[in-house]
């Protein structure tokens, strides 16, 4: 059991150092400023490897950039440690800025926290999930709140939202689920008027990060500008039909939809198969060990 355990650590190790080496993402390019903001393309809800997404966190900050992310949120199911070491791996990086957060996920809700450092307890209502990320100084959005998602965010939650999906990858496999986060949007937007219109890929495995995005309009270029202006309301995001959501004084200084198709969308390699295969391996080499004990 042993030498397979040493077999799945190497793999693990050579997947990473295979992805690190074959990163060739372009520069970093300047954020563009319009009447008196940056306006950076912010993708608030991306899953990465070592949780429940298909590529590793250093290797979606360069997908990020190539997809012309100015930032990226690292949201994994009910953990955080995922997108800290993105940030730690690419802190002397030029960018795209890593947003530390994590996708509180409960039975009945699913809510976007970015700006925290700690995971938060997923047991309690959204009400108080919300204020558990305040507390940390985060941004609470909820995540692709569709129809039976809608009864958590009652009139305690609603007001504390910083922001709502109104546009996610889900929007484009029907008609239904676009209709559903309109009308959470306007509903919401009655208890909370500043409520940020939040475009996100919730990218796991298909499409890609920032396939829907937000149009972020902060004072400054870094992390704490971004939770500053999400929480002033300034971003826009674009719908299905192109339309743009949110701060409707914004929609003049906004950059062109430029999404591209979803079969440019990245694949795994040769590191990412490794990895994984390693990963794995070492799963199923300690459940050998623990069985082992046992008998």
């Amino acid at each position: 059991m042993i030498s397979v355990r040493r077999l799945a650590l190497a793999l693990l190790i050579v997947g990473i150092a295979v992805d690190v080496l074959a990163d060739r993402a372009p520069p970093p390019s300047s954020p563009v400023q319009r009447g008196g903001y940056y306006v950076l393309a912010v993708d608030f809800h991306v899953h990465s490897f070592l949780g429940d997404g298909a590529l590793p966190p250093w290797f979606l900050v360069g997908e990020a950039r190539r997809r012309g992310l100015d930032a990226i949120a690292i949201t994994n199911h009910n953990r955080t440690w995922p997108s800290r070491l993105a940030r730690w791996l690419t802190r002397d990086d030029a960018g795209p800025i890593v947003l530390v957060g994590e996708e509180v996920t409960a039975r009945g809700f699913h809510i976007a926290a970015v700006g925290v450092e700690h995971p938060v307890d997923w047991t309690h209502s959204a009400s108080a999930a919300i204020d558990a990320i305040h507390a940390q100084g985060g941004i609470a959005i909820a995540a692709h709140p569709s129809l039976k998602l809608w009864s958590a965010f009652d009139e305690d939650a609603l007001p504390k939202l910083d922001g709502a999906e109104r546009a996610h990858a889900g929007i484009y496999q029907g008609w239904g689920a676009d209709h559903q986060l309109a009308v959470f949007y306007t509903s919401a937007r009655a208890y909370q008027p500043r409520l940020a219109a939040i475009g996100s890929s919730d990218f796991h495995t298909v499409g890609y990060p920032g396939f829907c995005r937000t149009y972020v309009f902060a004072q400054e270029p870094s992390a704490r500008g971004i939770l500053d202006a999400v929480r002033a309301g300034r971003t826009v995001a674009y719908d299905r039909h192109g339309q743009p959501h949110g701060d409707a004084a914004l929609f003049p200084l906004l950059p062109p939809d430029n999404r591209a198709e979803l079969d440019t969308a990245p694949r795994p390699g040769l590191g990412s198969w490794c990895a994984w295969f390693g990963l794995v391996g070492l799963v199923v080499a300690g459940r050998g060990r623990r069985r082992d004990r046992h008998q």
